[in-house]
């Protein structure tokens, strides 16, 4: 049968209910009943003429005649909860037989959520109707927000990254042109200025990672539980326990600058920077390995993990995921920072690494202090 309801209002589409029963009079009192301007009925006189009707209408709602010819409405029940399509959508009952334990067991086995007897009492049909239909509604607008959501992220990636694009290449020439300066030029003065220009430039290249980093959409979330965490002390521990014999850790020194205090999970951090001061003994040969806790910047704290030895090739391509040439942005952490970096976003922060033939290898594990970073 057609679908009968009065035109959809401007505000928004009639959500669909899908009602089932063998006598034509019920199908039309029921609509009569049930069908408004913002809510159609679908009508069904069998549960095969039903299934062929849930093929084509999304419905919020069915309400299924128990006894039917052919195909009862427990077996339409089981039916559509065996189809992916339908498996969610609700079920009530409507029966004219008095209610007993095995029957309503056989119903709500089959999938129902309720049990309605005639004959039907109007105004509770309505009342159970409108439960499910705005149900159905936030559902909707929950499902159209999360898509509009993916859809800023996925424009805010391409921006980012197009942002980050235009900005290699004026980056790339001020570190050149700063390098060339130190090299060549014998003036104090000159070179004074290349190195505040080299220094600045290699900031930005950070910074700019950073967003990178941040705009990557997110892969298996990890479950942080937070609480008031002093990262400086915890990379001490760290760096201790590792001094100590858990890793062969070189010499090197540990500073902290500003605020180190933020909201975030202890065990999970302490297993990153455990895997970042790993990754710095592996490779950073005979040259010492230092550490900065720097809780200067307003809102996060940066943990930069530093040794003067570029890495190798292969080390680079594992740990950062590609090459790394003069002036280039820093990438995202590669396959061996992997579980680091996941970590770092779980907390709402970022890893980026560096490696360069002049300036050695860095990590940079940046983390939000408090509740944005919407830790659960």
């Amino acid at each position: 049968m057609p679908i009968h309801s009065a035109p959809p209002d401007a505000a928004r589409s009639p959500v669909k209910i899908l009602v089932v029963d063998d006598v034509a009079a019920n199908l039309v009192a029921l609509q009569a009943l049930l069908a408004t301007g913002d809510l159609a009925v679908v009508t069904a006189g069998s549960g095969a003429e039903a299934l062929e009707m849930l093929l084509v209408h999304d419905v919020a709602l069915a309400l299924l005649d128990v006894q039917m010819p052919s195909m009862d409405g427990y077996t339409l029940a089981e039916l559509m909860r065996g189809s992916e399509r339908t498996r969610h959508v609700p079920i009530i009952f409507l029966t004219a037989v008095a209610p007993d334990a095995r029957s309503s067991f056989r119903g709500y086995e089959s999938g129902a959520v309720d049990f309605l007897y005639k004959p039907l009492d109007e105004l509770v049909l309505r009342s159970k109707v409108a439960v499910f239909v705005e149900l159905h509604r936030q559902r909707q607008m929950l499902a159209a927000h999360a898509e509009e959501l993916a859809r800023l992220a996925h424009a805010n990636a391409l921006m980012i990254a197009a942002l980050s694009h235009d900005l290699q290449g004026p980056l790339t020439a001020l570190a050149l042109n700063a390098e060339l300066v130190l090299q060549r030029s014998e003036s104090p003065a000159l070179r004074e200025a290349a190195a505040r220009q080299k220094s600045a430039t290699a900031l930005v290249r950070r910074q700019v990672a950073h967003l990178i980093s941040l705009a990557k959409s997110p892969g298996a979330e990890l479950k942080v539980c937070a609480s008031t965490t002093d990262l400086a002390h915890l990379v001490r521990e760290r760096w201790q326990a590792g001094r100590d014999g858990s890793l062969p850790l070189s010499a090197g020194q540990l500073k902290t600058e500003g605020d180190t205090i933020g909201q975030w999970d202890a065990q999970l951090l302490a297993t990153a920077i455990d895997q970042l001061l790993l990754q710095a003994e592996a490779h950073c040969g005979t040259t010492p390995i230092n550490l900065l806790v720097d809780g200067t910047a307003r809102g996060a704290v940066m943990l930069r993990i530093s040794f003067d030895k570029p890495l190798p090739d292969a080390a680079a391509e594992h740990l950062l995921g590609r090459a790394l040439p003069l002036g280039a942005l820093p990438p995202p952490a590669g396959a061996g920072l992997r579980e680091a970096e996941r970590i770092a976003r779980a907390h709402g922060g970022s890893l980026v690494a560096s490696t360069r033939t002049r300036e050695g290898t860095c990590f940079e594990l940046m983390l939000p202090c408090g509740d944005q970073a919407g830790l659960g």
